[in-house]
């Protein structure tokens, strides 16, 4: 049963005519959705508007006609079939519609042939659709067809056996090497083909026409080349049609496959390559499992062997054979095979391979050590082993030698501590040898001085107990000297470091030296002008120059030439001696002398204390020992050189300091005089040497001061009180020192002035405002300036 309406479009001035045709259609079964126009002018507007299945005319319209109508559905609907239905014209009429290309034409009269013809309109439609659409397929395949062969590069060709027609296209008869206006015969392409593949092609091409073939052809061949060139492969292809077992037509195409030719018989010698080399490694692998010293097998997943290399045999003693018999696991001590196991285990867990070292029963009772490496592989165990029991029996020995080497180590290191003691004793006593014999002088001299003093004070023998009064003096600074060198060399001398411009302070020694040195020597300075500060000690920096150059002048006995230089380096080495700089910026002062130089020997002790050339009484051996200490305290180090009969030159490395100097020094002010300086004042003296506390508060009496002591710092406390004008402590005492003192009187007084006396500059990091360290021994004045001082800052 028809499903979807039939559109009609009918044109029919009659209404009654119009109703009478619809009803015929509606009977015969149709289901009809019409619209109805009455002129050409409505069908135009109809057509332009909707689509339809079908357009029923009357031939006689008021103001038209069935020919205009037609023309316009010609040209707006050309596929919809028209049906002309006319009351009074006949035949003749109905041929000319039919031949301007009317679909029908059907006589009102015979209207029950209209549902008739309606359908067999309808069905020539449907028809010419399926084949105009069969047409356009069959199009786009040629064209499709046609693409892939242009872009195959093919050519193509069609044999027409019975009338004896060769047809190829302009592409076939260039891949042939044929010019595109060569007339084609079965004879121009059999000439044209390679003699060798001549009858291979004539036994295809015969056999593809034979009917009992199927007419399938398909064949490779060569055809000659101009100029001696290489043969070019070319492939044909194609089928047989046939018509009572007569081939009628047979085409195909015809293709260039001479690079693929090239290419597939490359790839064959490559195969056969390949293969050869398949075969050598295979040799070569079988070769190396036959003459490898590792142990190599492959096992199964309970280490039974599934293969065993040569190696196993000469190991372990067993035949392949034997040993195949059973899993390997026997022959591992019980702990071993536990520990295997495990590594084993750690394969299921995503591990690519397992390491073991073990042990392995030998045939000769006696146990192996492997070296394990497995690796897992489906179903299967690749092991690589190899024999360490030689290694492990070496590494033994050498862990024995190491041992008896670290023996020998300790005792020779005992040896040689022992040794250094024993040097550092000797040091020592050399040390306390000349401090004892310098001391022993001094105070040979004041001893003696002191018992003649009193026997001339008893003659009331004034003058002699001045005299004696001035040795004694002499003896005692000569004594504080020593201590300060002592001091120097130890590196616990007290030091002020400031940046000090060195090219000032030599241009303020140089008329000093030429005096001290004498005519016979000339002095020269050759001074970095772009010199950076040292950051160092002036009065110590002054010291040491002079020390120098009194050592340089002893070393020219008959005169020669003092040069004192400055310059920056930086020094990028790290210490080769005890004296040594560390890496860093220094500024370097050197006093080179033209002298009698020294010796090697002589050079490895130069900074020994009391180690010296000179005669007796003309050197106490501290000089160098001094500017070596003074350099490392200062952060710097020394360096010497020196050439036995041309001179010596002494390098002092200082610290750098790049910045300049942001202002001058400070003037001074003005002291004001000391002789009544302590009147109205009143000083904590704690001292715990009595000696030393009597003196010291004779001393500050003489000044106006009052005086309260203390023996110590406990006692000092219980003394201390607003009266206090300021607190004079020795530093280094026993239980409660001064440093601990001066803390404890600054909690109760933060304001109190505090000066440190000590023998020494060792103050363990203390620093206290409002306090200053004096050096023992110090003057009488000395000591009144700092106390006045102080004072006047606090007041």
């Amino acid at each position: 049963m028809q499903q979807t309406p039939l559109k009609i479009l009918m044109v029919e001035d009659s209404s009654m005519d119009a109703e009478l045709t619809l009803m015929r259609l509606e009977r015969s079964g149709l289901n009809v959705q019409h619209r109805l126009v009455f002129d050409h002018w409505g069908v135009e507007h109809a057509l332009r508007e909707a689509h339809y299945d079908l357009i029923l005319c009357d031939c006689v319209l008021p103001g038209s006609s069935g020919t205009e109508v037609l023309a316009i559905a010609q040209r707006l609907a050309p596929a919809v079939p028209f049906i002309f239905l006319s009351g009074i014209y006949g035949e003749e009429h109905a041929v000319e519609m039919i031949r301007l290309g009317a679909t029908d034409y059907v006589l009102k009269k015979n209207l029950p042939l209209l549902p008739k013809a309606v359908r067999r309109a309808l069905t020539e439609v449907q028809e010419r659709q399926r084949r105009r659409r069969a047409e356009e397929a069959l199009a786009d395949v040629e064209a499709r067809a046609r693409i892939a062969i242009d872009a195959a590069g093919m050519g193509t060709w069609d044999l027409r056996p019975q009338e004896g027609l060769l047809l190829w296209d302009d592409r076939c008869k260039t891949l042939f090497g044929l010019p595109t206006s060569t007339e084609m015969s079965l004879d121009v392409f059999y000439a044209g083909i390679y003699p060798d593949d001549l009858p291979l092609v004539r036994e295809a091409v015969e056999h593809a026409m034979r009917p009992e073939s199927g007419g399938h052809y398909r064949v490779e061949f060569r055809i000659a080349q101009p100029n001696g060139l290489e043969p070019r492969w070319l492939l044909s292809s194609g089928q047989c049609q046939f018509v009572n077992d007569q081939c009628v037509r047979f085409s195909g195409v015809l293709q260039d496959i001479h690079t693929q030719r090239l290419a597939t018989q490359a790839l064959r010698q490559l195969n056969e390559m390949l293969g050869e080399r398949v075969e050598r490694r295979t040799r070569e692998r079988d070769r190396a499992w036959e003459l490898s010293q590792d142990l190599l097998a492959v096992l199964n997943k309970d280490l039974t062997p599934v293969a065993l290399n040569p190696a196993w045999e000469a190991s372990l003693g067993f035949s392949r054979e034997r040993l195949s018999q059973s899993s390997l696991l026997h022959l591992l001590p019980e702990h071993d095979q536990e520990l295997l196991l495990t590594e084993l285990a750690a394969l299921a867990h995503g591990r690519t391979s397992a390491r073991f070292v073990g042990r392995i029963q030998h045939a000769g009772g006696q146990q192996r050590w492997l070296s394990w490496v497995v690796v897992p592989e489906d179903t299967l165990l690749y092991v690589v082993a190899r024999d360490i029991t030689s290694e492990r029996e070496a590494a033994l020995g050498l862990a024995e030698a190491n041992t008896r080497l670290r023996e020998q180590i300790n005792e020779r290191e005992r040896i040689e501590a022992a040794l250094q003691q024993m040097q550092r004793l000797e040091a020592v006593g050399q040390l306390t040898a000349g401090v004892a014999h310098d001391f022993n002088n001094l105070l040979t001299v004041i001893l003696t001085g002191a018992s003649f003093l009193e026997r001339d004070l008893a003659k009331a023998n004034l003058d002699k107990a001045r005299t004696r009064l001035t040795h004694i003096r002499e003896a005692g600074e000569r004594g504080a000297k020593l201590t300060s060198q002592l001091l120097a060399f130890s590196r616990r001398q007290r030091l002020d470091p400031v940046p000090l411009n060195l090219n000032r302070t030599l241009a303020g020694l140089e008329e000093l030296l030429s005096r001290t040195l004498g005519g016979n020597i000339s002095v020269r300075l050759d001074l970095d002008p772009a010199l950076w500060q040292a950051l160092t000690d002036p009065t110590q920096t002054e010291m040491i120059i002079l020390n120098l150059a009194i050592n340089a002048r002893d070393a020219m006995p008959d005169g020669g030439q003092l040069t004192l230089t400055t310059h920056n380096t930086c020094i990028d080495t790290r210490p080769q001696r005890p004296e040594d700089p560390e890496p860093g910026e220094y500024v370097m002062l050197s006093i080179r002398d033209t002298g009698c130089g020294m010796s090697e020997d002589v050079l490895a002790k130069v900074f020994e204390p009391f180690f010296t050339t000179k005669d007796i009484g003309k050197g106490s051996g501290l000089g160098l020992a001094q500017v070596f200490g003074f350099a490392k305290q200062s952060g710097g180090g020394v360096r010497i050189d020196t050439v036995p009969g041309r001179g010596t030159q002494v390098a002092v490395y200082l610290p750098a300091v790049k910045e300049q100097a942001m202002s001058e020094p400070a003037v001074p002010l003005l002291r004001q005089p000391v002789s009544d300086s302590g009147r109205n004042r009143t000083v904590l003296l704690v001292d715990d040497d009595h000696l030393v506390r009597d003196m010291l508060g004779d001393v500050l009496r003489q000044y106006g001061y009052q005086v309260r002591q203390a023996h110590s710092g406990e006692q000092a406390l219980v003394l201390l009180d607003g009266e206090i004008d300021l607190l004079l402590t020795d530093f280094a005492m026993p239980e409660f020192n001064g440093a601990q003192l001066a803390l404890a009187a600054r909690d109760r007084y933060p304001h109190l002035p505090v000066v440190f006396l000590t023998g020494y500059a060792e103050l363990q990091g203390l620093e206290l405002p409002r306090s200053v360290v004096i050096q023992k021994p110090v003057q009488a004045d000395e000591l009144a300036r700092v106390l006045n001082e102080m004072l006047g800052i606090a007041g």
